[in-house]
């Protein structure tokens, strides 16, 4: 019985965790230090805009590249953060 209370509550987590996810990321972001006031590790060498979190690492190299691609920005690095569990942290140079 236990069981099934702690699994539906973290089901309800879940939904609730993951309907979330689709406003997480927007196709522009602001400068990072009106974005997002959270804890984020911040990249070096003039690549001063954060553009969201990710899950994956592979997750972010996907939209640094797609946002290369597209002509948004001519550089990116995914930085390591500790915001469990959007650990990666895209930055931009524009």
């Amino acid at each position: 019985m236990r069981v099934r209370t702690a699994l539906s509550a973290f089901a309800a987590i879940a939904v609730v965790g993951l309907g979330s996810l689709g406003a997480a990321a927007p196709a522009v972001a602001a400068p990072a230090a009106a974005s997002h006031r959270v804890s984020a590790v911040q990249a070096a060498d003039g690549l001063d805009i954060h553009r969201g979190k990710y899950m994956t690492l592979s997750g972010c190299q996907t939209a640094g590249q797609q946002g290369i691609d597209r002509g948004h920005w001519d550089r990116y690095q995914c930085a390591e953060g500790n915001m469990w569990p959007w650990k990666w942290n895209l930055w931009t140079n524009r």
